[in-house]
């Protein structure tokens, strides 16, 4: 095999902690893995400044006007949950308590009558259930915007916070995360958002990933919500339970929502100087450059006649079998 044919170990350096994916090219290529939240680093220097943006206002000042808000640009191929969790909104007649964004098209996979075939064909999602969820989307004033409402694709804002006016006005921010389907151990820019804009959020992700985000020392709010579905494993039940707790959030009033809102000050403000501490970016960094050590320390000796660097770039053959699809987060 590839890596077990080269003169020297192989070091991958991972943003996936206890991954399907990442055992697989562990076991099959012979890689030694140094696991680094690589998005904490990214989002720091991303979010920046945002303490001097005047649109975010303190939370004892916000007054509710939609209960919840939800970001959703790429809807294909793995992100194809997505429309599916538009669909389930709809379903519960939600989506006037809300901003949301979404599209009919998705600006890089298509149409979400094919992209949602690939929920059927490459994570085995009912196909009855499918239809039903197609027929739900079927009945919307497509496209759903929150802002940018002029341009016919929402455009790629991973680096900035958007729509700041509307998140002063929701309730809750519903992060959609990159990576869903799969058993990993994976956050990115997005879980920050809400954090830097002082918001109570809902993490619709992987399994176990809210748990995963409160083991570098973040409060939640199952004080205030339910927060179980983040144990679910079943992919659609997950999703439909956040469904539901989003259900029983709008069927408060935003007078209610408002006082619930400013009770939760406490942990927000917790949150945010948490994640804007110098101690968090150096236990990140610190995790990182640990690991690291770990991993060299862990590489087998090299060889007494070790080869150059430019031998070992080209020594053994390049992986022949394909990666399975299952273990590819597609785009």
């Amino acid at each position: 095999m590839y890596a077990k044919n080269l003169q020297r170990p192989v070091i991958l350096v991972t943003t996936e902690r206890d991954s399907e994916a990442l055992k697989y090219f562990v076991d099959k290529y012979n890689f030694i893995p140094c696991y680094c939240f690589f998005h904490i680093f990214a989002a720091h220097d991303w979010y920046r400044g945002y303490q001097y943006d005047s649109k975010i206002i303190s939370v004892n000042q916000r007054t509710v006007k939609k209960k919840f808000i939800t970001f959703n640009r790429l809807t294909g191929s793995a992100r194809v949950y997505r429309s599916l969790f538009v669909g389930e909104l709809a379903k519960r007649n939600l989506l006037e308590h809300g901003y949301v964004s979404y599209s009919d098209t998705c600006p890089e996979h298509g149409h979400y009558h094919t992209t949602l075939d690939y929920a059927v064909t490459e994570y085995g999602v009912d196909a009855t259930y499918v239809k039903e969820i197609k027929h739900e989307l079927d009945q919307l004033a497509h496209p759903l915007r929150i802002d940018h409402k002029e341009k016919s694709a929402i455009p790629n804002h991973s680096m900035v916070l958007s729509a700041v006016t509307e998140c002063m006005e929701s309730f809750v921010y519903v992060v959609t995360e990159t990576c869903f389907w799969e058993t990993k151990c994976h956050l990115t820019e997005k879980a920050f958002k809400p954090i830097i804009l002082r918001q109570p959020f809902i993490l619709l992700g992987c399994a176990y990933n809210l748990e995963y985000l409160k083991s570098y020392g973040f409060k939640t709010f199952d004080r205030w919500f339910d927060e179980s579905y983040d144990k679910i494993t079943d992919p659609i039940k997950r999703l439909q339970a956040v469904a539901d707790v989003l259900k029983s959030i709008c069927s408060r009033s935003e007078e209610e929502l408002t006082t619930m809102l400013h009770e939760m000050e406490e942990v927000l403000e917790y949150n945010y100087q948490l994640f804007n501490s110098r101690e968090f970016l150096d236990r990140a960094w610190n995790e990182l450059t640990h690991n690291l050590q770990q991993a060299i320390e862990s590489a087998p000796v090299l060889q007494t006649n070790s080869a150059v660097r430019g031998t070992r770039m080209h020594s053994g053959a390049a992986p022949t079998d394909p990666v399975p699809d299952s273990l590819v987060d597609k785009v």
